[in-house]
């Protein structure tokens, strides 16, 4: 299963046109690779990412943490950087898709649900949790969720539980966003009632979030610890509740396992310059040579490493695809047009678009 994702940028989508309400698509002019491409017009595309939201298992707690907590305490660290055995990090591992960490321990459903529009629908939005209002450059593209277990630690009752979980399902599928949940975990210190409560919730979440559209993946199986037939297993665990880094590692590709049919490995860039017959631009010759800088987010003032720097020649037809395999940091794409057929000034492209598979292989 693939599917084609439309890249948003700064400038405008269209045919390749004199036509005014036809916008002229992607045109800017050839300038000739010369050792750097400083001055050198980009087009600027942000390329698909995903989201991980949640309690502190998302997070990736006792060992790590994610960009809501600065410095020990709530607080939006831009810069941060998702580390080996934080979800986030192994997700987009096993992807080449960005996932930002959007864990904070402690928290319960209402809690998360609370900061969706700013954590995953990339809105501008305060929910007064000393973090501010803006951690995202956009819309998610998926988000995986990791939520429950607080809620029943604090002896909140099913259907609030059933509520935030709700909201966030159908909120995902009406904006397109694909929608993973795990199910709750083991915990040493549940208690029987606690543990007939998380045994409960889970089946309700397989058996309901689906119909909403979203996919629900196992922890819970994998997290028991089988010698005893209750806790959790010592061997993936660093302390009661949260996987070691390496436990983290394993319960990444056991989730991942789960969500074989979904489309979130980015594969690679469909260009396309469809050009309008009854009114070309004047000059304008297809993309011939084109370097591509893949970069995080932020660029070199968000402490980034250095791009990732490819060049290709592309086919004169008016949609080609290029595969690419990325490393899960880079969240930008600037490209740069160095030549043209028949040595147009100018060049360009209708539409970019991200082309996302559903295997891990390339």
């Amino acid at each position: 299963m693939n599917r084609i994702v439309t890249l948003p940028s700064t400038h405008r989508t269209g045919l390749i046109s004199e036509h005014s309400a036809r916008m002229n698509g992607f045109t800017v002019p050839v300038t000739p690779a010369a050792g750097s491409d400083g001055g050198r017009e980009a087009i600027r595309f942000t390329l698909p990412f995903g989201v991980v939201i949640g309690d502190s298992i998302s997070e990736g707690v006792p060992q790590t943490h994610g960009r809501l907590r600065k410095e020990g305490a709530p607080g939006f660290d831009a810069n941060h950087r998702n580390k080996p055995g934080q979800l986030s990090y192994e997700f987009g591992t096993i992807t080449g898709m960005h996932w930002y960490n959007h864990g904070v321990g402690g928290q319960r459903t209402d809690q998360i649900w609370a900061r969706w529009k700013r954590d995953v629908l990339g809105e501008t939005f305060d929910p007064a949790d000393a973090r501010g209002d803006r951690t995202l450059p956009g819309q998610a593209y998926a988000v995986f969720i990791v939520a429950g277990i607080n809620d029943v630690f604090q002896g909140k009752q099913d259907a609030f539980i059933q509520e935030h979980l709700l909201k966030m399902a159908e909120d995902a599928a009406k904006r397109g966003i694909i929608c993973i949940f795990s199910d709750m975990g083991e915990h040493n210190a549940a208690t029987p009632e606690f543990r007939d409560q998380i045994i409960r919730m889970n089946r309700w979440m397989h058996d309901k979030l689906p119909s909403y559209g979203a996919t629900v993946v196992d922890y819970y199986e994998w997290s028991i610890d089988r010698s005893r037939g209750y806790g959790v297993n010592p061997a993936l665990f660093a302390d009661d509740v949260h996987p070691s880094r390496s436990g983290f590692q394993s319960l990444a590709y056991h989730y991942a396992a789960q969500w074989h049919g979904l489309p979130l490995v980015f594969r690679g860039l469909v260009l396309e310059a469809i050009i309008d017959y009854d009114a070309p631009l004047a000059g304008f010759g297809r993309a011939e040579q084109v370097s591509l800088d893949f970069i995080e987010y932020g660029g070199s003032d968000g402490g980034a490493e250095a791009p990732l720097h490819m060049e290709t020649k592309l086919a004169d037809e008016p949609s080609v695809y290029v595969p690419i395999k990325l490393d899960g940091d880079r969240i930008v794409v600037e490209l740069r047009i160095n030549e043209a057929y028949n040595k147009a000034p100018h060049s360009g492209f209708s539409t970019v678009r991200a082309c996302m598979g559903s295997r891990f292989a390339f």
